[in-house]
């Protein structure tokens, strides 16, 4: 035991004298200072699990199945909206009329908040499908219109040959709604869950605004406090 015990300080004594004379190299500060996100600002997804709902063909049973489809295209870079509902639909504060096609982006804004670090909060502004669409991997995995009945919601099947489809299509959920922030650079950056904000990249409710601090955790040079940006997602499901 006492020989394990001087070996143990001889390495710590070892490795605290070669780490003694390392020099680093100094970061960028485009590195250390960048909190920024990309124009796209935003991933939504929806995830399912789909348990005994679809037939496994050449095996000829029910297979349980996690699919996870994006909800944001075409808004993502910028896609045309129409209104198909019987009333006026409001976008970042313009109605837009029944029948009436706008372009649609996500977008950043900027508010003030004292709470912020630099005293605004940044909005991401962002855009989902009201529906979700899941595809099987395979014509060897289809979704059995039977399984279905007696759920809550019953989805749209597409092409139903004998019962049996690909692809159905089911409501966007915005309680249930995976997010994630898509940073300019993530490996530099974490990002923070602020108050009662779900995880990013988890399913969760995004049906009011969320915030989300992202702190630059490089190597930056001493006294320089850690860049930081405080982030609110709000996600709306347009109809």
């Amino acid at each position: 035991m006492k020989f394990k015990q001087i070996l143990l300080l001889s390495c710590i004594a070892l490795m605290a004298s070669c780490q003694k004379g390392l020099v680093y190299e100094d970061v960028p500060e485009s590195v250390y200072s960048e909190v920024g996100v990309k124009s796209d600002l935003c991933n939504l997804r929806m995830r399912e699990l789909f348990n005994q709902k679809i037939w496994q063909v050449n095996y000829n049973k029910w297979t349980d199945m996690i699919l996870t489809v994006y909800i944001d295209a075409p808004y993502k870079a910028g896609g045309d909206y129409t209104n198909k509902t019987e009333s006026p639909v409001t976008i970042m504060g313009k109605q837009v009329l029944p029948g009436e096609t706008v372009k649609v982006k996500n977008i950043i804004t900027a508010e003030d908040d004292a709470s912020a670090p630099d005293g605004k909060k940044y909005i991401l502004n962002v855009f989902a499908k009201p529906t979700a669409k899941y595809v099987t991997p395979n014509k060897g995995h289809l979704f059995a219109e039977f399984a279905f009945n007696g759920d809550p919601v019953i989805p749209t099947f597409v092409d139903l040959v004998d019962g049996k489809t690909q692809t159905i299509i089911l409501p966007t959920r915005q309680n249930d709604m995976i997010v994630e922030i898509i940073l300019n650079d993530p490996g530099a950056c974490e990002i923070t869950p602020m108050g009662d904000s779900p995880k990013l990249g988890t399913p969760g409710d995004f049906t009011k605004p969320r915030q989300y601090m992202v702190t630059n955790i490089s190597r930056r040079p001493d006294g320089q406090p850690a860049a930081r940006k405080l982030y609110e997602v709000r996600v709306q499901v347009l109809p």
